[in-house]
């Protein structure tokens, strides 16, 4: 098994998640590492959002600790189903929505821009979780409303948007256009902040 040194603590990597995220186990509790070519603009990027992600009361997997001069960062590891894999099998809920709301409200306010596609969230018992690390500055024309509602719904864009993911979905769960329509503006005018 291997081990990394991060920040004067060592970590046994237990599964190799892709070529640079790693899940880590100090003291009997998991956590999830993100390597990074340290010094460069992509990882001043990621720490940055990484950071202020953190600390804009979107839920999120919390920062443990960033290693720039090594370039790692560990995070809090959390279980639980992405959303995609929820969405192929479940309708969202009002909890789900709600949260999902206030984590476009609290992005928003904080000046970002989250990637509100299904497979960057997580469902952890009933929480909602984002578990990208990165974002953009605000831009109305990308917010959850104005770009990816039709992905939160059974709709022929999140249909082909499964597809692209390789994750299965029943197409016959679609509804007519005019029925999502309908059901997208009255989840909106609910929980729109």
């Amino acid at each position: 098994m291997e081990s990394l040194k991060i920040k004067h603590r060592t970590f046994e990597i237990v599964e190799s998640v892709s070529k640079d995220t790693f899940i880590g186990v100090r003291k009997n509790k998991k956590y999830f590492i993100r390597q990074f070519t340290p010094k460069t603009q992509e990882s001043m990027e990621l720490t940055y959002a990484m950071r202020k992600i953190s600390t804009s009361g979107v839920k999120s997997p919390k920062l443990y600790w960033i290693d720039e001069k090594n370039g790692y960062a560990v995070s809090e590891y959390l279980e639980g189903e992405n959303m995609c894999e929820y969405l192929s099998k479940n309708d969202m809920d009002d909890k789900l929505f709600e949260q999902l709301f206030l984590a476009a409200y609290l992005a928003k306010i904080n000046r970002m821009t989250l990637d509100y596609s299904p497979d960057k969230w997580m469902n952890v018992s009933g929480t909602l979780y984002y578990i990208y690390p990165m974002f953009i500055i605000y831009q109305k024309e990308k917010d959850l409303v104005d770009r990816y509602m039709k992905l939160w719904f059974n709709t022929k864009e999140l249909a082909k948007f499964m597809n692209e993911k390789g994750v299965f979905y029943d197409k016959s769960r679609v509804k007519d256009e005019y029925s999502a329509n309908k059901e997208m503006v009255l989840t909106i005018c609910k929980y729109y902040r």
